[in-house]
């Protein structure tokens, strides 16, 4: 299973809160100022909803051959779902598509942004990777150095623990109830590795209307060359794709197991600062659950 710390799923689960500066009022303006300190701060949270939103967007046409239908680009069709889903507007939507495509009509700034991929080791050796969909690429380093050093990390090549690899999650089809029988339905697709069953939280196992699918979630590991079509297959079969891309599943004997409460939250301390990094789409380590 990859282990994907960056997912928007897990990211807008965990959003965090901002805090309020010079918060002391005269007294009769208190509800004021909550309100708007509240409003400054569900606007702070949207933003970052949107951009990385609109990054992952990007990101699905350009891994996508610059393909900009949904219809000829699953991967595209599938990150405009989960933000539908997540209340991200159309004009983002469309904006990310247009920027990503190289048809925004700003000149200099069309299609200049690029997936660029940084390696680096935070404290009690655990090994990091980290996509990010940035058009200023010193000013995405900076940052992330920055996170590593504050962290007593270091950016260094980390690429080697772990197996470049491609995921399609999704739901089976309501007669697929058991385990069994969905390993039957997907044996016969050339392409899939391996498929594991994901540890969902209650929320994620409700009923989705739209689709009429319910969970348990899988994912199926392939070879990133092959995930579009594996997609495509499962998706015939009556599976509904709740994710697919490309990313770093760590070799089994290159995990590491984070001992003790403080090293566990000085590594979730590094990686919510990356992941606040508004460039950044993707985030993996080689931590192990173990």
């Amino acid at each position: 299973m990859l282990v994907r710390n960056g997912y928007l799923g897990k990211f807008l689960k965990n959003s965090r809160s901002f805090s309020v500066l010079n918060s002391s009022v005269r007294s009769g303006h208190n509800k004021w100022s909550t309100i708007k300190h509240g409003k400054a701060k569900n606007d702070a949270e949207r933003n970052k909803i949107n951009n990385k939103f609109a990054n992952q967007i990007a990101m699905s046409v350009k891994l996508g051959n610059g393909i900009t239908d949904p219809t000829m680009n699953i991967r595209l069709a599938t990150s405009i779902e989960l933000a539908n889903k997540n209340n991200v507007s159309k004009k983002v939507i469309e904006n990310a598509i247009r920027k990503a495509s190289g048809s925004s009509g700003s000149g200099k700034d069309s299609n200049t942004s690029e997936l660029c991929v940084y390696e680096g080791m935070a404290p009690g050796g655990v090994a990091i990777v980290v996509e990010a969909l940035t058009d200023n690429k010193n000013r995405t380093i900076g940052l992330i150095r920055s996170a590593f050093n504050k962290a007593n990390g270091s950016m260094t090549p980390t690429l080697f623990f772990f197996d470049k690899k491609g995921y399609v999650t999704v739901i089976p089809p309501k007669e697929l109830d058991s385990e069994d029988k969905v390993l039957e339905s997907v044996l016969e697709i050339q392409g899939i590795e391996d498929i594991t069953t994901l540890q969902e939280d209650a929320e994620d196992l409700e009923c989705d209307t739209e689709t009429e699918t319910t969970g348990p979630t899988y994912e199926a590991v392939t070879e990133p060359a092959n995930t579009n079509k594996v997609a495509a297959l499962l998706k015939e079969r009556g599976f509904h794709i709740r994710d697919l891309g490309i990313g770093y599943n760590a070799k089994p004997d290159m995990a590491v197991s984070v001992q003790g409460d403080e090293a566990f939250e000085k590594l979730q301390k590094l990686t919510t600062a990356l992941e606040d990094i508004d460039e950044v789409t993707s985030l993996y380590t080689n931590a192990s659950d173990a």
